[in-house]
C-alpha cells in the first residue's frame, strides 16, 4: 500500500503521526463503500457522536450550625441596607423635588411687611395708595396700621373714657360727635384729592349738596364789630356794601384771595407725586408763596385797614391758632379758602368713609396700640429689618419686624424712629397744642347775634378763638320726658371750661380734649425736609406740614411716601 506524507505550509517533511491509511472523507461513510456497508462508530470518525452514560452521586454532608447564624445575618443586614436606603431616599425626596420645582417652576414673590404708625388720613392714605400700586405691579405687601387712640381717623376722632364715640350725656341714642362737629361741615366736600381717591378704592362717588350762607360774627370782648357772609358769593348786596364802606376795597381783594385758596385745594387732585417738597411746589406753581410772607402778600393784594386784625386775623386763628403776620402766603390763601366753604357732604362722615376704605383694602390696623419706637437692626445672621416696639391694649410690650415704615402720625417723636440725621431733618418743625369742647345749653346763644359761628379776636374771650353752633340735641330725663337742648363747640389755645363758665351759658353737659400738635407753625420758608428719613426704609408724612395743613394735604404727603416706598420695592 502507497505510504501518505501530511505536512504543513513552511514545515519540515515528516511522516504523519496517523496510520498509514489516509484519513476518511468527512462522510458518514467509508471511501469507496456504499451505504449498505456502515461500520460501527470508532475513535477513527471523529464527526460522529458517542453517547456516554454518566452517573450521578449525591453525597448529603452535614453543615455546622454557625453556617446558618451567618445567613441569617446576612439577611437581617441586607434588610437593614435595604430600609436605609429607602429612609434616606424618602427623607431626600422633599429636597429632590424642591431642586427639581426651583428649576422648573418660578419661586413665588417675597412678601414685604410695611408698618404705617397713624391711623389719620395721611396714614389711610398711604396704605390705600401701597394698596393699588402694589396689585397693579404684582408687588405682594402685608400693611399694618398702629393707631393710640380706639377710633381710627386720627385727632379728628374724639373718644370717651370707655375707648367709643363721645355721645351727649354718654346716651349712645344720641349722635356721637363726630369730625365735620370738630372741622364743619365742609370737611370732605372741601378736600377733593381725599374724595376722588376714596372714590377709586370705594367704587362710589362722593355726592355733595350745596348748604345755605352762613353767617359769622367777630367779637372783640365788647361788642359784634363785623358780620360775615360765608361764602362771599353769596353775601346780601346791602351787606357787601356796609362792608365795603367800613373796610374798602379789602373786602373785593379778601374775596379773589378766598376763592383762589379754594382753587388750590382742586390743583391738589392730579398733581405729580415728586419726593421733593420743592419740586412739588414749583410743579403747583406756588413756590413763591411758600417764600413769600404775609405782609408783602397782602400789599401785593391791596388788603389792609382795619380788614386784616377783624376779620382775617381771627379766621387765621381758628384755622392755624397762629397770628395772621407769622404765617406765609400760601397758608393765608388757604385759610380764606377753607374759611369760605359752606358745602357739605351728603351720604356719611369723614370717619365713616375712612373706616370703608381701610375694610376695602385689607390692611391690618391695631387700635389702642401705642408705638413707643422704631428701631433698625439685624435680627439673624443674614438679615436686617425695621423694629416696630409697642404696647399692646392689655399692656403688653413687644417688638415685631418689618420691612419698611411709614410715620404719618405728627405727635410721634422722632427721637424714637432713628438716627440723630433723622431728628435734624424735622428739627424745623413745629406744633401748638389746642383744645377743643363741646357742651350743650338749654337756649341758643345770642349774645353775638343771630349767628352759627362767633370768632374771637386775639385775647378777646382768654384764648378762645371760636364759638360754634354744632345742631340740636334731644335730652331725655329719667322720667321719659324729652327736652330740646343746643350743641356747641368751642375752639381754644388753652383749657376753655373756665372761660366758658364765665359766660354762664347755664352748661348742662361738657367734654374737653387736648388735642397735642394740632396745628403745625407755618412760617414763610424756603427750607424743606425730606419725605424719606433713611435709605434703609423709613418715611414720614408730616414733612408737608411745613407749608399746610389739610385733610388733601395729608393725603398727598401718604401717596407720595407710599410711591417712593414702592419704588423701592421695585428696584
Amino acid at each position: 500500500m502507497a505510504k501518505y506524507i501530511y505536512t504543513r505550509p513552511g514545515s519540515i517533511l515528516a511522516p504523519s503521526d496517523r496510520s498509514e491509511s489516509p484519513p476518511p472523507a468527512y462522510s458518514c461513510y467509508p471511501a469507496e463503500s456504499s451505504s449498505s456497508s456502515r461500520g460501527s462508530p470508532s475513535e477513527q470518525t471523529p464527526l460522529l457522536q458517542t453517547k456516554i452514560q454518566l452517573r450521578q452521586v449525591h453525597i448529603d454532608i452535614p453543615r455546622p450550625s454557625y453556617t446558618r447564624i451567618g445567613e441569617w445575618f446576612i439577611v437581617i443586614l441586607l434588610f437593614l441596607l435595604f430600609f436605609l436606603h429607602l429612609a434616606t431616599f424618602i427623607y431626600f425626596i422633599p429636597t429632590l423635588f424642591g431642586l427639581i420645582k426651583g428649576i422648573f417652576v418660578a419661586p413665588p414673590p417675597p412678601i414685604h411687611a410695611i408698618a404705617i404708625i397713624g391711623a389719620g388720613p395721611a396714614g389711610i392714605s398711604a396704605a390705600q395708595h401701597l394698596y393699588h400700586k402694589a396689585n397693579a405691579r404684582g408687588i405682594h405687601v402685608n400693611i399694618t396700621i398702629f393707631e393710640s387712640r380706639p377710633l381710627i381717623g386720627g385727632q379728628l376722632a374724639l373718644n370717651s373714657s370707655t375707648g367709643g364715640q363721645v355721645f351727649p350725656y354718654d346716651d349712645p341714642t344720641q349722635d356721637p360727635i363726630i369730625a365735620e362737629d370738630i372741622a364743619g361741615t365742609g370737611l370732605l366736600w372741601g378736600n377733593p384729592l381725599f374724595s376722588r381717591t376714596s372714590e377709586k378704592t370705594l367704587g362710589d362717588e362722593v355726592q355733595t349738596s350745596e348748604a345755605g350762607s352762613q353767617r359769622v360774627s367777630y367779637f372783640n370782648g365788647d361788642r359784634v364789630i363785623a358780620q360775615t357772609t360765608r361764602p362771599y358769593t353769596k353775601t346780601p348786596f346791602f351787606d357787601w356794601m356796609g362792608l365795603i364802606f367800613q373796610y374798602g376795597s379789602s373786602v373785593w381783594s379778601a374775596g379773589a384771595m378766598a376763592k383762589q385758596g379754594a382753587e388750590l385745594e382742586d390743583r391738589l387732585v392730579d398733581v405729580p407725586l415728586v419726593p421733593d417738597l420743592a419740586q412739588l411746589l414749583i410743579s403747583l406753581g406756588i413756590y413763591d408763596y411758600v417764600k413769600k410772607s404775609t405782609g408783602n402778600e397782602l400789599n401785593d393784594r391791596g388788603i389792609g385797614g382795619g380788614y386784616v386784625p377783624e376779620v382775617l386775623a381771627p379766621e387765621v386763628g381758628r384755622m392755624y391758632s397762629q397770628n395772621v403776620g407769622d404765617i406765609s402766603a400760601l397758608a393765608l390763601m388757604l385759610a380764606a379758602g377753607i374759611e369760605d366753604t359752606a358745602n357739605a357732604y351728603v351720604g356719611g362722615e369723614l370717619l365713616d368713609r375712612l373706616d370703608m376704605i381701610v375694610s376695602a383694602i385689607g390692611a391690618n390696623v391695631r387700635e389702642s396700640t401705642e408705638v413707643h419706637g422704631v428701631k433698625y437692626a439685624q435680627i439673624s445672621e443674614d438679615e436686617s429689618a425695621w423694629l416696630v416696639q409697642y404696647t399692646t391694649p392689655s399692656g403688653r410690650l413687644q417688638a415685631e419686624a418689618f420691612d419698611k415704615v411709614i410715620i404719618a402720625a405728627p405727635k410721634f417723636d422722632l427721637y424714637r424712629a432713628a438716627s440723630a440725621e433723622d431728628v435734624e431733618a424735622a428739627s424745623i418743625l413745629a406744633y401748638r397744642t389746642a383744645y377743643v369742647a363741646f357742651f350743650t345749653v338749654p337756649r341758643r346763644i345770642g349774645a353775638y347775634g343771630d349767628v352759627n359761628q362767633v370768632l374771637f379776636l386775639e385775647n378777646a374771650l382768654g384764648g378762645i378763638r371760636e364759638l360754634a353752633f354744632v345742631r340740636d340735641v334731644v335730652r331725655v330725663e329719667d322720667d321719659g320726658s324729652s327736652t330740646v337742648e343746643y350743641l356747641y363747640r368751642a375752639l381754644a389755645d388753652s383749657d376753655a371750661v373756665e372761660q366758658l363758665e364765665q359766660l354762664n351759658p347755664r352748661i348742662t353737659w361738657l367734654y374737653q380734649e387736648k388735642l397735642e400738635k394740632a396745628y403745625p407753625y407755618m412760617y414763610p420758608s424756603s427750607r424743606f425736609p425730606p419725605f424719606k428719613l433713611s435709605d434703609k426704609g423709613l418715611w414720614w408724612t408730616s414733612a408737608i406740614h411745613t407749608i399746610a395743613s389739610t385733610v388733601d394735604t395729608s393725603c398727598l404727603a401718604g401717596k407720595i411716601v407710599a410711591e417712593q416706598l414702592m419704588n423701592d420695592l421695585k428696584r
